[in-house]
């Protein structure tokens, strides 16, 4: 880059003033002598003054800069999702009704104990589905909320109050039912620990949630009820009571049952999927519970 190539590409520094003394000194000696440059010198100094004009016409909203400080500090979409989340679980932790919290706990640890003093890890396959069936059954509907009517009126769909209680409920239980697991290592080896959870994990996601299910349609006393019978149907032998003939018939039925009750991955997804009705069928039954209300 010869010279004079080096004064042209520093011309608009020089207009806007924004070079140093030196060099401002050089460009000016520079101009006296270059006939070019000066011409340049007219045509950068009439934009900048056209910018400037263009700029005093154009006037920033007066609470730009808070504007722009608020969108800075504002949460992203997911932060503010997982705030309000947070908010609704907090709030639905406290309709949930408190007695079932330390029920829950009381009987899973009775079932651990058996569990320990008989040595027979069955038991704790048996008692973990029939405190969460118990549970899931009794987190909704105006038996189980004084401010039912309440909660439908407000902004938050139905289907996401119902969703936020089971996740606390479900939750609180996979806890306890975990707790129990880890305690039977005293029992069993460590390596079989995943079979046992999944032992009691499968039964206990699909009672749990058809108990939820039916609990919306016939209520909470009907809905254990069903529930402990679909449950508890498949433990007596009845070989040693039925005869002969009436044995050998219900016999492959029964191993059918026991079979799909033994099927942990069938059973965690028919319980999403139970889940998943009873989200719908709260969010499409609350609309006509409000008009009839009003």
């Amino acid at each position: 880059m010869n010279e004079h190539q080096g004064y042209e590409d520093r011309l608009p520094l020089y207009a806007a003033g924004q070079l140093e003394a030196h060099e401002r000194a050089e460009m000016e000696q520079h101009l006296q002598a270059c006939a070019e440059c000066r011409a340049d010198l007219e045509l950068w100094r009439a934009v900048g003054t056209q910018v400037m004009i263009s700029s005093s016409q154009v006037s920033a909203p007066p609470d730009l800069a808070e504007r722009a400080l608020r969108r800075l500090h504002a949460p992203s979409p997911l932060h503010r999702a997982l705030l309000q989340a947070a908010s609704l679980l907090r709030a639905q932790a406290y309709l949930v009704r408190r007695e079932m919290w330390p029920a829950s706990a009381l009987l899973m640890g009775i079932g651990t104990l058996v569990t320990y003093l008989s040595g027979k890890i069955e038991f704790i396959y048996f008692i973990a589905p029939l405190v969460a069936a118990a549970s899931l059954a009794s987190i909704y509907g105006p038996e189980h909320d004084p401010a039912s009517e309440l909660t439908l009126a407000t902004p938050t769909s139905p289907w996401k109050v119902l969703l936020a209680r089971l996740t606390l409920v479900h939750a609180y239980n996979l806890c306890l039912a975990l707790a129990a697991s880890l305690f039977l290592l005293l029992l069993i080896p460590p390596d079989l620990l995943g079979k046992l959870i999944l032992g009691w994990l499968g039964p206990m996601t699909f009672l749990s949630a058809l108990a939820l299910l039916l609990s919306l349609w016939i209520g909470t006393g009907n809905s254990i009820a069903i529930a402990y019978g679909l449950w508890l149907v498949q433990f007596p032998r009845y070989e040693m009571v039925l005869n002969p003939s009436t044995s050998a018939a219900l016999t492959p039925i029964l191993d059918a049952y026991r079979q799909f009750w033994g099927s942990p991955l069938l059973l965690i997804g028919l319980g999403i999927l139970v889940l998943v009705i009873a989200l719908w069928a709260v969010g499409r039954s609350a609309p006509r519970k409000i008009c009839a209300q009003i």
